[in-house]
């Protein structure tokens, strides 16, 4: 299967650097195992100027020596250069190269001195040259340091074009269907919710077996090559895991204000602050705002982690060894499949949100849909307009239909957002109701007789979101 899915428009601008008349530094950056050295590979596949190198841990000398050999392939006269950074990229960009060097800190761990080179060289030395030095990192914390912070030594120097700074995210969800071809609407949403959209994460997955296979084999088989991730991840990035385990594992059990994860953490809430900044900063969790509310000013934050794969390990798998050894071959069945449905909740709700726009093409939305909440009262969607119309709706990831005290509770709720047409006046409501399962005969009755309640069913969802271009 070619596993390069859904990076096309990441290819174009960098080929745009490629093709530029003055020397380009570009930035490539996001979590480990999302793309980015298949992403720089592809990029440079039918070129005959490139340079790829791929660095790991060593020693400076052996990392200069192993640059070398890499550069010898396409420019042999590299070899009677000094081995020193300056001098052989300063060779490479005279002879208008492109110059990839994959895992960056890597080089930086060894030669913490080597972003200050790169930045004399940039600064004095590539006028007229038509070279491009593309550096990615997965260490994102290091990232930030030494190349994308304001005072980082190579800060300004990236390109100012919008393709200078690409940071990799999780494919969306249309490209799941290249991963497991065979499975149906249902089980894509399934394992968007379970693996999310790392590449990484999605290629072992075996589109003959069912979803309850994959998960076993992949990820709660303590030899499964997805058992541990999260645990690497984290021990590659962080000191002190142990404090950032339990942050991940309360909210994974689903606290979500920043006192409920402390408590549930087991730490006292005004030290939350370091170990938060740190995980956002990695993308690992993200902070979260009410839909109207603005970010900025709001007080009512919530915290979520962000990655599928994460969430699983830390609410069905961190701590709970002896428990799967002791329910051994029925370990799924038993402990993750009844709950499955509950923890893919929030995936369908976010899939929801994405689907609004095409569902409601005759708005236009001044704000992206989102979750609502106050006081108690929660809303899934809300989704203001630039006419008098708050769209709002409930998504149920339920095994049974949808019911009609679900629409009455959102009638309820609604009247509690405080919202003002930009035009001034009352607003008017669009009623939404997502479900998996269907909907109850009152509810579609209900929707039979009115004009501002309209209901969508999960292949709804999945038809507008997979039907959007690859771009």
């Amino acid at each position: 299967m070619d596993q390069f899915v859904n990076r096309l428009d990441e290819l174009d601008r960098l080929q745009a650097l490629y093709a530029s008349d003055a020397a380009e530094l570009a930035i490539i950056y996001g979590r480990r195992q999302i793309g980015k050295s298949e992403l720089v590979r592809r990029s440079i596949a039918d070129r005959d100027d490139a340079v790829y190198y791929q660095a790991v841990q060593g020693t400076a000398t052996t990392q200069l020596r192993r640059f070398v050999e890499a550069a010898a392939t396409t420019y042999p006269d590299i070899t009677a250069i000094k081995e020193e950074w300056e001098p052989l990229l300063a060779y490479l960009t005279d002879r208008d190269a492109v110059i990839v060097i994959d895992e960056f800190p890597y080089l930086i761990e060894s030669d913490e001195g080597l972003p200050s080179v790169i930045q004399h060289l940039w600064d004095t030395a590539v006028d007229g040259s038509q070279a491009t030095l593309v550096l990615t990192g997965s260490a994102i914390g290091m990232m930030h340091t030494h190349v994308l912070d304001g005072g980082a030594p190579l800060y300004g120097r990236v390109s100012q074009t919008p393709n200078g700074r690409l940071e990799l995210t999780q494919l969306p969800f249309r490209s799941i269907k290249e991963f497991v071809p065979t499975y149906d609407s249902e089980e894509r949403v399934f394992v968007y919710g379970v693996f999310g959209g790392t590449p990484r994460y999605l290629s072992p997955l075996d589109p003959a077996q069912r979803l309850g296979e994959n998960i076993t084999r992949l990820l709660c088989d303590p030899d499964g090559s997805l058992h541990d991730e999260p645990e690497t991840v984290l021990q590659m990035e962080l000191t002190e895991v142990n404090t950032y385990f339990s942050v991940l594992e309360s909210m994974a059990s689903g606290n979500r204000s920043r006192n409920e994860i402390a408590q549930g953490a087991g730490i006292e809430s005004t030290n939350t602050s370091y170990y938060f900044e740190r995980l956002d900063t990695l993308q690992i969790i993200e902070k979260h705002h009410p839909a109207l509310a603005d970010p900025a000013r709001s007080k009512r934050t919530r915290y979520r982690i962000r990655d599928p794969v994460f969430r699983f390990y830390f609410r069905y798998l961190y701590g709970r060894e002896g428990q799967y050894e002791l329910y051994g071959e029925n370990a799924y069945a038993d402990l993750i499949e009844p709950e499955l449905p509950d923890f893919v909740s929030e995936t369908f709700e976010s899939l929801c949100h994405q689907a609004v726009p095409a569902l409601y093409p005759e708005y236009q939305l001044t704000q992206t849909p989102r979750q609502w909440w106050y006081k108690g009262r929660e809303i899934d969607v809300v989704a203001p307009t630039d006419e008098a119309t708050l769209i709002a709706g409930e998504a149920k990831f339920t095994n049974t239909p949808l019911s009609y005290d679900v629409l009455a509770g959102l009638e309820g709720d609604v009247s509690h957002i405080d919202w003002t047409p930009s035009g001034g006046g009352e607003p008017t409501y669009e009623f939404a109701l997502f479900s998996r399962s269907g909907f109850k005969y009152s509810v579609e009755e209900a929707a039979d007789e009115r004009d501002d309640l309209r209901l969508f069913d999960l292949s709804d969802i999945v038809a507008v979101l997979e039907s959007e271009p690859d771009h």
